[in-house]
């Protein structure tokens, strides 16, 4: 069918809430001016590349650097995928966002 090779079927999304280091925030609030994507959407994805690659690099926070929390829909799979990185690894799941969207903008 025409749909299911234009669309990604629809996945149940969970709301929670996330501490994000605010400098991270405000690049994926430009991103999604340029993108037809929502931070939440741009988020899932950078999760779902850090659950693929386990890319898990720690960083020292700026010292200056404010997070603020914020709500979000995470995709089911997501969730499942950083609970089982933090029993791995040991890292702290609000760590794990914000690595998982540091790694994607160290990118750009």
């Amino acid at each position: 069918m025409l749909f299911d090779q234009a669309f990604k079927k629809r996945e149940n999304k969970i709301r929670r809430n996330y501490e994000i280091d605010d400098s991270l925030y405000s690049k994926l609030e430009e991103l999604s001016k340029v993108y037809d994507a929502s931070v939440t959407d741009l988020i899932n994805e950078c999760l779902t590349n850090l659950i693929q690659t386990e890319n898990i690099q720690l960083y020292e926070k700026d010292g200056n650097e404010l997070s603020v929390t914020h709500t979000l829909l995470i995709k089911e799979s997501n969730l499942s995928g950083i609970e089982r990185l933090k029993e791995k690894y040991g890292v702290s799941i609000f760590k794990l966002v914000n690595i998982a969207i540091r790694n994607i903008l160290n990118e750009l």
